[in-house]
């Protein structure tokens, strides 16, 4: 099936003995003009060859040569060799997939939003690549691959690449034909060259300005933390009362419906999953709904608005608030409080939070970390007077609206960020960098 692929392929490009393509660069109108110098080409005008991957089963243990795939190709167009697997083929096998410095690969199958990632191959060693891909080699009296991906990588190339995918079973596809039916903005070699090295230079500043932000976010997280265990550090000083959860609180999981029973679902009653816990733990929308059958067939129950949520399967101590009645999944745990008179929400929310991470360790499960009612039911806690709980629950409220602003601010950065590097790419390929 490879081979047959491959020859017509090789008819398509119209190779001559020599490897070479011979182009007639016909004159290719593009989507908006060039600087003086600059002509649309179709892709095929610079490209010399362009070739499917290797279909093969991989391992991970490192046996035969490392393999190239579409996980390894980033979005904005980076290989990373973080994951790599292997395969294990012959010598005569491999030369025909060796990669070489240069060589440019398009991921052609992925989910619809990813096809079309694509970069360059510039690294040490022996390499192949897996049949998701195509190589394409083109022509360096014509053109830099940095160029090429470059603009492959642009937001203005993305959107369309995304257009022209072809749906598969669960993926989509752009083949080779497609792919070099693509018209390209062709600058001058030297033109080329400067415009690869400034854009090295100013993707560069991104990633340090992301990596900046990843580390203020990490340090934002430590605030909360923080102020929860100055608090709570103080229990023993203060000499409060230590109590077991169940002694003030309900405690009881939630239920998932059928999945194959399509009644069950997509009704009026929110069902709350681990993801649908928020950072600042207000819960006030979920991704999915269930049916009054679904919750009527199932261990699902309907929490009240105010009912405390508490993660107990894979991820632990997840702490959320209820801000409407909904349901859950058995991954979480309703904690609603006996009597308000002696124990403030808030505080046990926060409280929840600070030692609900002990939990961590007496976690069970080899798949995934998890505990029981019973391990939950029996956490003690510190419980001062409920005075003094609500002094707390102001305190670490002002200290969680400041960090809630900080996260908002970092994710509109963040967005700015990612927005940055496609804006700048569609500013080089318009001849405006």
């Amino acid at each position: 099936m490879l081979m047959n692929k491959q020859k017509s392929l090789d008819f398509f490009m119209n190779k001559q003995k020599s490897g070479t393509y011979e182009s007639s660069e016909v004159k290719v109108k593009g989507p908006y003009d060039l600087p003086e110098g600059w002509k649309w080409v179709k892709l095929e005008d610079v490209v010399l060859r362009v070739q499917y991957g290797l279909s093969k089963a991989m391992n991970k243990e490192g046996k035969g040569f490392p393999i190239i795939r579409m996980n390894n190709v980033t979005y904005d167009g980076r290989l990373d060799l973080s994951e790599l697997k292997y395969v294990d083929i012959d010598e005569k096998t491999a030369e025909k997939f060796m990669l070489n410095k240069g060589d440019i690969l398009f991921n052609r199958t992925n989910s619809r939003e990813l096809v079309g990632k694509t970069t360059v191959f510039n690294e040490e060693g022996k390499f192949v690549f897996a049949s998701y891909l195509i190589r394409v080699v083109v022509n360096r009296k014509k053109v830099i691959p940095e160029f090429i991906s470059a603009f492959l990588n642009s937001k203005r190339m993305k959107e369309r690449l995304f257009n022209m995918a072809r749906p598969a079973v669960q993926m989509a596809n752009i083949n080779a034909r497609e792919l070099c039916n693509i018209e390209i903005p062709l600058a001058p070699l030297d033109e080329q060259r400067r415009i690869v090295s400034r854009l090295e230079q100013l993707i560069a500043r991104v990633e340090e300005a992301k990596r900046l932000r990843k580390a203020a976010k990490e340090e934002t997280e430590k605030i909360m933390q923080a102020a929860l265990h100055k608090v709570f550090s103080r229990a023993e000083e203060k000499d409060w009362e230590w109590v077991k959860l169940q002694q003030i609180a309900r405690i009881s999981a939630g239920g998932t419906p059928k999945r194959s029973i399509k009644e069950y679902w997509n009704g009026n009653i929110p069902w709350v999953k681990i993801s649908d816990i928020p950072e600042h733990g207000l819960v006030l929308a979920t991704e999915e709904k269930i049916t009054e059958e679904g919750l009527k067939n199932s261990s699902a129950k309907i929490f009240p608005k105010g009912t405390i949520l508490f993660s107990i399967f894979a991820t632990i101590a997840k702490v959320g608030i209820l801000g409407i009645d909904a349901s859950t999944n058995q991954a979480i745990a309703g904690i609603q409080i006996k009597d308000e008179k002696v124990v403030d929400r808030r505080y046990l929310f926060y409280c929840l939070k600070n030692f609900g991470l002990s939990l961590l360790n007496v976690g069970r499960g080899m798949a995934q970390r998890n505990i029981n009612q019973t391990i939950l039911k029996n956490l003690k806690i510190p419980l001062p007077p409920i005075t003094e709980q609500k002094e707390i629950t102001t305190y670490l409220d002002k200290i969680s609206e400041t960090v809630e602003s900080l996260r908002q601010l970092q994710q509109k950065t963040e967005k700015e960020l990612e927005m940055l590097v496609p804006a700048i790419l569609d500013r080089a390929f318009k001849g405006k960098l």
